[in-house]
């Protein structure tokens, strides 16, 4: 089975009871003003710019063709209508301020990532936690690898 996430934080003491993995899902209808993620809302992989990590090379305006990126007061601007999600401009950022946020994943593969801190959850009486994005907008992902973890 297959899902979309942003990414895993581990650790999490923030999210629930004890220490915790803390899984961030794409997709989210809502639209809440007060969102915290609102990079989860898309079920697709984003174009994100982190412009503190912009070291103002702007070589990654030169290997777009269809003009995406440019300058705007000495600023990169992102026409997001534009861009075809080849990929080409964050193959190109060396200081990684240009990145894809999100990604297609196994239901397995997260499993295997979260039993890791098996022991963590156990002596801490933490677990997992789903958030996004909406999760019910990935139910049968999430339903998947949500089965009783061993020894809790």
């Amino acid at each position: 089975m297959k899902g979309f996430i942003t990414n895993i934080q581990r650790m999490s003491i923030h999210d629930g009871p004890g220490i915790r993995s803390t899984i961030f899902l794409k997709g989210c209808n809502l639209r809440c003003k007060w969102c915290h993620n609102p990079e989860t809302w898309s079920m697709k992989p984003q174009l994100q710019y982190i412009e503190d990590k912009c070291i103002h090379c702007f070589s990654c305006i030169t290997v777009c063709e269809y003009e995406v990126l440019s300058i705007d007061s000495n600023r990169l601007s992102i026409h997001r209508e534009r861009c075809t999600d080849c990929g080409k401009c964050t193959e190109r950022c060396t200081s990684g301020a240009l990145a894809w946020i999100g990604k297609e994943v196994d239901s397995s593969d997260i499993i295997h990532e979260i039993l890791q801190d098996l022991i963590y959850y156990q002596k801490s009486g933490g677990g997992i936690t789903l958030s996004g994005g909406e999760p019910l907008q990935q139910k049968r992902f999430c339903v998947r690898y949500s089965p009783k973890m061993p020894g809790t």
